[in-house]
């Protein structure tokens, strides 16, 4: 059967964004190609590390992380501009990853950070991965800004977090968008009677002014294949439960594709039924 090509966008969401490999494989296992990545925050961590080759040793490392290997990651700084150096989390991806230029790895890929001082989008599609991947995932106040020539980076979901626009997209090429911080699955009635902390408003608050960008850019740029998890079905932090998360992520992309199918089917059938229709008159 011959691959149907696809440009793939996988958006932040902290250690929901772990579920975008059960999106690849699941897209994969279908049939798919993926030729080109784009990705913010948490999907450009997943999306890079796919583009260099390098997913399943990723994969295996996350899913062997318990609460206890989790904080042993943890480099706290002594800085007012983030809580966590990163340089931990980096050096221990880089015994399974090994560092590239972004322009040498077999498939396309591109980061989007974002600059604290002139408030624009970077784009981040040359020079080191790992670069790359530190300015996207530099989420305010936890981890300190990355500073480079000039600029202070910071986590691209501040400004794009579903890089819908900045994916290499050839011809005839699908457009997928997998979306791990979609509107919230619980109902209003169950949030309202969850305790609140300054976590918690801090979280919550950014996560829907993330989810008004993504509404705005899936109009502007309509991703043919939307899969999509809620905000809520995992904690930013929870990458202990990353066999869950996978899982989680397999299962969103299958039910998306099963409506992609289903809509495929049904166009085909109402241009019949016209066509029936017509050579009748």
């Amino acid at each position: 059967m011959k691959k149907r090509k696809a440009a793939l966008v996988l958006a932040g969401g902290g250690a929901r964004g772990v579920a975008h490999i059960g999106a690849i494989e699941e897209l994969e296992s279908q049939g798919f190609e993926i030729t080109s990545v784009a990705g913010t925050s948490m999907g450009a961590l997943v999306g890079g590390v796919y583009a260099s080759g390098h997913l399943e040793p990723f994969k295996e490392w996350m899913r062997a992380l318990d609460k206890y290997k989790v904080f042993s990651l943890v480099d706290f700084a002594l800085s007012t501009e983030g809580l966590v150096k990163g340089d931990r989390v980096m050096e221990a991806m880089k015994e399974l990853v090994p560092d590239m230029e972004i322009e040498q790895m077999p498939v396309p890929f591109t980061a989007v950070a974002a600059d604290l001082l002139t408030g624009s989008e970077v784009v981040l599609d040359k020079g080191g991965l790992y670069d790359a991947i530190r300015a996207s995932i530099s989420i305010p106040s936890v981890f300190r800004p990355v500073h480079r020539e000039g600029q202070v980076l910071v986590d691209g979901g501040t400004v794009n977090p579903l890089p819908l626009n900045r994916v290499k997209r050839a011809e005839g090429d699908l457009l997928i968008a997998v979306d791990v911080s979609a509107r919230f699955g619980a109902n209003p009635a169950q949030r309202a009677n969850a305790s609140l902390n300054y976590y918690k408003v801090l979280i919550a608050s950014s996560q829907i002014m993330q989810q008004r960008i993504t509404q705005l850019m899936s109009r502007l740029y309509k991703p043919d294949i939307m899969v999509e998890m809620p905000a809520d079905s995992f904690g930013m932090f929870e990458f202990y439960h990353s066999d869950e998360i996978i899982e989680a992520g397999r299962e969103a992309t299958r039910v998306a594709l099963e409506r992609w199918t289903g809509d495929k089917n049904g166009m085909v059938l109402a241009e019949s039924e016209e066509k029936i229709a017509t050579a009748r008159f």
